[in-house]
């Protein structure tokens, strides 16, 4: 979708002619072969072609988010080790902190501490639930809304599902737990880091309150490790880590006439699905609230975990768990291994189960023959190049008028 909020009308709250416009063609606009394609051919019979229109890469498109969820998953997956389980863990805060975060959600730093206190919080907990000294790992990431879209910051990690006991060097499960270790530790951290971050005092009234009010603060882990399978595991990781701002599908509705949005969300209280409709202007500032501050790192590493140190933390596990024998067989080295970034074909696969650079006719790949851009013309064209003139078929289903 392409944005512009100078065309909102503050005082009337209602998008004009022209924003309603750029609304409605933005959304077109991602994934229209007019506006950029590449082109599939196979060279064995001919007969079967492919064009794949080039995306809006917008941080408001909900397209985009999909595919971005997707990448990040991959990425996510690259770090895990395939030996250890995981759990997912959510860190919530009091609704009456929201606004301390509100007002400072330009400021990368409160953030910065946010991430550090959840991370400290799994540190605490997981050695309190073990009665052990333990060394753990996991990465984090903030969201920063609810299922409606409201501005409700909160942490997802991926924790090991355990640990390296610092005194004996063993791994130690973390398995099953009271929560209310968790529960408390949380409130502990929380609290710590609102008051580092608060050098003023501007919100003490606040932090004490919620320190009376409430004994524990929410927060929840998953009773069962994350799957192992490739596509189980990185579809949980792009629904639950990395997901666009909202589901294409759960808006039902857009009236440019009345300028309104109506969509769906699973209530956590009534757990059914409900229906909310409000105006697109307020549609769309809970979308932009979800653009976390310049600069902000969003996803860390923390413990054994760090990807600084993968190769020797990798070792350190391995030994725990029983996989190496002998430590003097083991020379460490520094091993790079590229990031694997997801192509069109693997998303398509990874969604549909269908290879879609297969030839329906005679089942060889398609190769890429062309790559057109509405600014510079057919930056790729294979034909020119080897035949010194475009003597393939033309490209189908694409008006440039």
């Amino acid at each position: 979708m392409m944005l512009s909020l100078k065309l909102l009308n503050p005082i009337s709250r209602t998008l004009s002619p022209t924003y309603t416009l750029i609304f409605d063609q933005g959304r077109i606009r991602c994934s229209n072969p007019k506006f950029g394609f590449m082109e599939f051919l196979c060279l064995f019979c001919g007969k079967d072609s492919r064009v794949v229109a080039f995306s809006c890469k917008s941080k408001l498109c909900l397209r985009c988010g999909r595919v971005k969820g997707e990448k990040f998953g991959y990425k996510i997956k690259e770090q895990l080790h395939p030996d250890i389980n995981y759990r997912h863990v959510t860190f919530t805060i009091p609704k009456q902190v929201r606004i301390i975060f509100y007002q400072s959600r330009q400021d990368k730093e409160i953030f910065n501490q946010f991430m550090n206190a959840g991370w400290k919080c799994v540190e605490d907990f997981v050695s309190e639930a073990t009665g052990r000294n333990v060394l753990c790992g996991g990465l984090v990431t903030t969201h920063f809304v609810g299922r409606t879209c409201e501005y409700k910051p909160h942490l997802h990690f991926l924790i090991m599902d355990g640990g390296i006991d610092k005194d004996t060097g063993e791994w130690v499960t973390l398995g099953k737990f009271p929560y209310v270790i968790m529960h408390r530790s949380w409130k502990k951290h929380l609290l710590a880091m609102l008051k580092n971050f608060d050098l003023l005092k501007e919100w003490s009234d606040v932090i004490e309150l919620i320190d009376r009010k409430y004994k524990v603060f929410v927060a929840r882990i998953e009773k069962s490790a994350l799957p192992k399978d490739s596509k189980p595991l990185i579809e949980y990781i792009s629904k639950y880590l990395c997901r666009p701002q909202i589901s294409q599908k759960r808006i039902k509705k857009y009236s440019s006439k009345y300028a309104e949005v109506e969509f769906e969300y699973r209530s956590h209280k009534t757990g059914r699905r409900e229906i909310e409709e409000i105006k697109a202007v307020t549609f769309i500032g809970r979308m932009m609230q979800q653009i976390p501050p310049k600069g902000l790192q969003n996803l860390r590493y923390f413990g054994l975990q760090s990807v600084k140190n993968r190769e020797r933390t990798k070792r350190l596990i391995d030994k725990a768990i029983g996989l190496l024998g002998v430590e003097d067989s083991y020379q460490e080295t520094i091993i790079k291994t590229p990031s694997i970034s997801p192509s069109y074909r693997d998303l398509v696969i990874l969604w549909w189960g269908s290879d879609p650079m297969r030839c329906k006719h005679c089942g060889n790949q398609m190769e890429l023959v062309r790559i057109w851009h509405p600014i510079k013309g057919f930056v790729f064209n294979l034909f020119e190049q080897l035949f010194g003139k475009d003597t393939g078929p033309p490209v189908l289903n694409v008006s440039f008028g």
